[in-house]
């Protein structure tokens, strides 16, 4: 499906790829992974076309669809949500235009066969795209992904970024195309629409290449990995787990061979400076050094060491028992509850997730508690002695972007030797001329990074943290992961990083939602459990919502097999209600209704079925040859499609009619 033969690719000195190939089957679930600036944003841009090689080839199957959901905040139009998904990036319009087009030259003239080969394929493509059930399907989407059923027609730019990242998630997945490549697709998630997209990924048809540092999410995903190694790619099969394993084996193997030249090596150069000079052993010096020229041109070339350097906290100050007290606490915008009542004390030591479905208010509360947003009613009191350590979801932005990254480091810790804040810039994969960089140049993982650190380099007892392992890459998340379970004081934490949290925390505090504002539960239980009673009710929920039910009601005939698992439209687990029943209805005209609507439904699956006939036929090769006879298939085509149409608002009329 997709061949990358021999691809090289060079900026200036660094060379990114060379001689780098991989194949992707049309059932291929892989993972592309590599540290940050290995090349893997370079690599999907070349998959993409965005970007040419220097030297290489980049072979795709003939009309191979790629639907690409980016990290950067994509470009949306002033649509609704329902718009803009189901635009399915302008690309369901430029199929009606074309084929509009198309069936306007036939009405006018004899079509030419490449005219009739195009009009073949445009057919096929909006047979894909199910075109009856489109609607449906984005509201699964949408449910899934955490949108309620009133955000539907609300305009985009009422959203934050992290849920029009959600918005270009879903388009992307409702597409369907043959190659789903996404890059970071769970970093705006939270766990039930991380439950959602998983079952979602694994009921896919089609192939997936997946950008991740969600270690848990790959070891579900995927079955190949992908990597980034010394400027080529190398492939493993099995998940990030098997990958782990095969790639410290191989490892092992090239350290002991590397560790057998370098004792030749040291050996043959012993021998020529020993006796090189000597005339009776100068032809012996010579073949050594032919030796030692063959040895050096075939060295084992071993991987970049990227370990790191450990960091600790600095011993936490003690702080008074109660760390945080929220006594009758409430909070409104305008006249929207968000939270009401809210009594919750924290324990000096406590390590809490907090949890609770999307919308709840879990960064809300993060905020409340760390005194950057003030409390409508009741009262948010700190401790004794309780230094709050914060970081926001978009702290990188709080950087001085004109100061270089150590320069950033000293001025949050200007009392701590400049040795000790080079080795934390370290610890974050920043070192040597690194920490010379404007803060202003940095990706945003970068940014992530040095907004991080700093935290770290402030005393702190209480730790706030929303967020903080997004943009992270592998190296760095395992530096805060071992900082924060060596911690002495407090932790309070948002993340959807199920591998993260599970070792640190051992409270979790659910948001119940409801209309008076959301109220806080402390469970019972360890946040393995949490998980386990997500999983259950993910798992009960799809059994029993078997199909998506709209507000009137099920669409006839067979679905599509989209992939799409059990979901509301609204996204609560509950079907959109249906109209009330018609008052005055006798039984006479209910039985004729009834009897209109079975005849209706029949009626559409026959067409449905008709019209997988027509588009088959039409796509089939050599289906053009007989200009007459594709002329009428293509004419019974569009008047059968017309007449689904039509038989279809008939049928839901009927559905809205009877209740």
């Amino acid at each position: 499906m997709l061949h990358l033969k021999s691809i090289s690719k060079q900026y200036g000195a660094k060379v990114l790829l060379d001689g780098a190939s991989a194949h992707l089957t049309h059932r291929s679930r892989a993972a592309l992974i590599g540290p940050n600036g290995a090349g893997k944003s370079t690599l999907i841009k070349i998959i993409l076309g965005l970007e040419a090689c220097d030297a290489g080839e980049v072979s795709r199957a003939n009309h191979l669809s790629i639907g690409h959901l980016a990290q950067e905040m994509p470009k949306l139009s002033d649509r609704t949500v329902m718009e803009e998904v189901m635009s399915m990036g302008g690309r369901r319009r430029e199929l009606h235009e074309a084929k509009a087009e198309l069936e306007q030259i036939f009405a006018e003239r004899d079509p030419t066969t490449e005219e009739l080969e195009r009009y073949g394929r445009l057919l096929e493509e909006v047979e894909l795209m199910d075109e009856y059930r489109l609607e449906a399907r984005a509201k699964a989407v949408l449910g899934g992904l955490g949108f309620a059923l009133k955000d539907f027609d609300r305009r985009l730019g009422e959203f934050s970024g992290g849920w029009l990242m959600r918005v270009a998630l879903a388009r992307v997945l409702l597409m369907e195309p043959d190659l789903l490549l996404l890059d970071e697709p769970t970093n705006h998630l939270d766990l039930e629409s991380l439950l959602w997209l998983e079952d979602f990924l694994r009921a896919y048809r089609g192939a997936l290449l997946l950008v991740s540092h969600d270690t848990a999410f790959l070891n579900r995903m995927v079955t190949e990995v992908i990597e980034i190694d010394q400027r080529k790619l190398i492939s493993y099969r099995g998940n990030l787990d098997a990958y782990r394993t095969q790639k410290s084996e191989k490892l092992e193997v090239m350290r002991s061979q590397r560790a057998g030249q370098d004792a030749r090596i040291a050996e043959l150069e012993s021998f020529i400076r020993r006796f090189g000079a000597k005339a009776t052993k100068a032809r012996q010096a010579q073949s050594r050094a032919k030796q030692l020229d063959k040895i050096t041109d075939q060295l084992v070339e071993l991987p970049e060491d990227r370990s790191t350097v450990a960091f600790r906290f600095p011993p936490a100050p003690h702080s008074g028992r109660e760390v945080v007290t929220l006594k009758h606490m409430g909070l409104k915008y305008g006249v929207k509850p968000v939270f009401h009542d809210l009594n919750w004390v924290l324990p000096r030591g406590s390590r809490v997730a907090i949890v609770g479905v999307n919308g709840a208010g879990k960064t809300t509360l993060l905020k409340l508690i760390a005194g950057e947003l003030p409390a409508s009613q009741g009262t948010v009191i700190h401790g004794h002695a309780v230094r709050v350590g914060y970081y926001a979801q978009h702290q990188a932005e709080t950087l001085n972007m004109q100061r270089t990254i150590v320069q950033e480091l000293e001025a949050a810790a200007p009392e701590m030797p400049i040795a000790q804040v080079r080795g934390i810039a370290g610890a974050f994969l920043f070192s040597g001329d690194a920490v010379d960089k404007k803060c202003g140049v940095l990706s945003g993982g970068e940014k992530a990074r040095v907004a991080l650190a700093k935290l770290l380099l402030s005393p702190s007892n209480f730790l706030l943290l929303d967020e903080p392992t997004n943009h992270l890459d592998v190296e760095s998340r395992g530096v805060l992961l071992e900082a924060l379970q060596d911690f002495e004081g407090t932790l309070c934490l948002v993340s959807h990083d199920r591998d993260f949290v599970t070792p640190l925390v051992d409270t979790v505090l659910e948001i119940l939602p409801s209309e008076k504002g959301s109220s806080v539960q402390a469970l019972l239980g360890s946040y393995e459990d949490y998980l386990e009673r997500k999983m259950r009710e993910n798992a009960d929920q799809k059994s029993k919502l078997s199909k998506l039910e709209t507000p009137s009601g099920p669409k006839p005939g067979a679905a599509k097999a989209s992939g799409v698992s059990g979901s509301s439209a609204s996204g609560s687990g509950t079907a959109a209600p249906a109209k009330a029943k018609p008052d005055g209805i006798s039984n006479n005209q209910r039985r004729a209704w009834e009897k209109e609507r079975d005849a209706a439904e029949a009626e559409v699956g026959r067409m449905e079925a008709r019209l997988a006939e027509l588009t088959a036929q039409l796509s089939a090769p050599g289906a053009f040859d007989d200009k007459a006879a594709s002329l009428k298939l293509v004419h019974e085509q569009a008047e059968t499609a017309r007449d689904l149409e039509t038989r279809l608002k008939r049928w839901e009329e009927l559905c809205e009619l009877l209740g």
